[in-house]
């Protein structure tokens, strides 16, 4: 008995390791062995190329959502800040019966004994960004300027939302 290896016979030679039983798959050549119940080689790139596919045209489509809302939270926000200076326009002249010469008189107004704001600030205009406002002026006959009667965006485009009565244009507004 071999102490090292367990009990053995005599005469008898150390059996040879055999290698592992690979299962090939339609081939008799020993080429490519594959073991028994795996999954075809070549299977796995292809699957990720389309997975990368569908999560591209799926993260396309929430871009395209996402342009939408931002747009047309902007358009809500336009609206909002025209109605607050038309507001404005509209007590100042009630008030004074005459229309603010510029933007500036609607912030803070000192021609009587007290102050009188009829805007925290003027605004930007968020379609573009800037506050650079199209003011429609008042003129009298002689063609000097009386005062500001009506304020408009100045941004190009065509809007989401469509209003009764207004055309296809923020300017329109």
């Amino acid at each position: 008995m071999d102490a090292a290896h367990g009990p053995r016979a005599s005469g008898s030679s150390p059996r040879p390791s055999r290698p592992r039983r690979w299962a090939f798959r339609g081939e008799t050549s020993p080429r490519r062995p594959v073991p028994a119940g795996s999954a075809p080689r070549g299977l796995i790139y292809p699957l990720l190329l389309v997975s990368i596919l569908v999560m591209g045209v799926a993260s396309m489509g929430v871009a395209e959502l996402w342009h939408t809302r931002v747009k047309r939270e902007k358009e809500e926000e336009l609206l909002f800040r025209l109605n607050q200076f038309r507001w404005a326009i509209a007590q100042y002249r009630a008030e004074r019966n005459r229309y603010p010469r510029e933007l500036k008189d609607l912030l803070e107004d000192r021609s009587q004994f007290r102050l009188r704001r009829y805007l925290r600030r003027i605004y930007k205009d968020p379609i573009t960004g800037k506050d650079d406002w199209r003011l429609v002026l008042v003129m009298d006959r002689a063609g000097v300027v009386s005062g500001i009667s009506d304020i408009k965006s100045r941004a190009e485009g065509k809007p989401l939302k469509s209003i009764v009565g207004k055309k296809d244009t923020y300017q329109d507004w």
